[in-house]
């Protein structure tokens, strides 16, 4: 007996759930498209003011665009003497199609992001329906800003990310110019803005052609072909690291500075380049000296007890590339020439 009544009670919860889609309409300019949605969770008793009858679906709508939504009852009827709140806050009344069912169809009209949010219907104060909508935008048309190798070895790019009122996901894809045309996707996704190509996927003299799509629930859009060598014409190593500075112990108007390569360069030639000013020099007033390969250089001649700023970058040798951004500003305060102190005990 107790089978048969749990039989008949399920047939009866599957017929309801048949006869009771919500129907939200999106209305495009002259266009109307009407998009039927089934319930996930049919039966949620999450707070004790929402019915076990009550529907929770998600809806995005395009900015500017007319929404239709529908209250449905259990038994799958517009109820009467419906009313709508929107994230807590109760609705007045709108247009409906069904004068018999006074508030069963909610009408958003040009709507706007501000719309976005929780709506409810709700009769004699029970949820019979809950929507979720999301009002965006198709995503904007990307652009890869730059594919750059630190090393000649592997490489990165990355690409613009718009501000999106949607969840919007981008997706690399690269092809080699072979003929072949065989497309691939990036192989380690560095957030959503950028891909690393490490040992496997960086190949020296090969040109790339880069593509990223965005992707939302309005639409997609796909950038323009990127094309390059990363490996070859975009190198651009690390800063030059632990610049360090030392006095003559027999002339303070000598500084001997020596720094380290960057890190991860393998077998890369770099060439250096030092920049040296005083205190009394205008911020932009750089000396700059050149130092070939070698990582340490002996700055003769100085202004004698004044405080001085160094910096060091590099770039490769051989392949087309760029100099890296400068180490951070050393500083060191010289002594007092060797000349000046002899010629003062004379």
């Amino acid at each position: 007996m107790y089978t048969c009544s749990y039989l008949v009670t399920l047939l009866l919860n599957v017929a309801m759930l048949c006869q009771g889609a919500n129907i939200f309409r999106l209305q495009h300019g002259h266009s109307l498209e009407e998009v039927s949605s089934y319930p996930t969770d049919a039966f949620t008793s999450a707070t004790p003011t929402v019915s076990h009858w009550a529907w929770q679906r998600e809806l995005v709508a395009a900015v500017g665009s007319t929404v239709l939504l529908n209250c449905t009852a259990r038994d799958g009827l517009a109820p009467a003497g419906a009313s709508w709140q929107h994230n807590g806050r109760k609705l007045a009344s709108s247009r409906r199609d069904s004068p018999a069912a006074p508030g069963a169809q909610l009408r958003l009209e040009d709507v706007r992001v501000e719309d976005s949010g929780t709506y409810l219907c709700l009769v004699d104060g029970k949820v019979q329906t809950q929507v979720v909508l999301k009002i965006g935008r198709k995503p904007q048309l990307p652009k890869i800003v730059d594919c750059i190798s630190k090393n000649a070895d592997t490489f990165r790019c990355w690409w613009t990310v718009e501000d999106s009122d949607l969840e919007t996901h981008y997706r690399l894809f690269y092809t080699f110019n072979d003929g072949k045309r065989i497309r691939h996707e990036c192989p380690e996704y560095e957030g959503v803005d950028s891909c690393f190509f490490g040992y496997d996927h960086a190949y020296l003299h090969t040109r790339y052609r880069f593509e990223v799509r965005a992707t939302n629930a309005l639409g997609s859009a796909t950038s323009r072909p990127y094309y390059v060598d990363p490996t070859t014409e975009r190198v651009k190593p690390d800063p030059p690291r632990h610049v360090h500075t030392r006095l003559r112990h027999n002339d303070g108007t000598k500084v001997k500075v020596s720094w380290r390569s960057p890190t991860d360069i393998m077998y890369l030639s770099i060439q250096y380049e030092l920049q040296y000013r005083s205190e009394n020099d205008q911020p932009d007033d750089w000396t700059v000296q050149k130092t070939g390969e070698q990582t340490n250089f002996l700055l003769l001649g100085l202004e004698p007890n004044t405080r001085h700023f160094l910096r060091v970058r590099c770039k490769p040798v051989l392949l087309g590339g760029f100099w890296s951004e400068f180490s951070d500003v050393t500083e060191v305060m010289t002594g007092e020439s060797h000349d000046r102190h002899r010629h003062h005990l004379t």
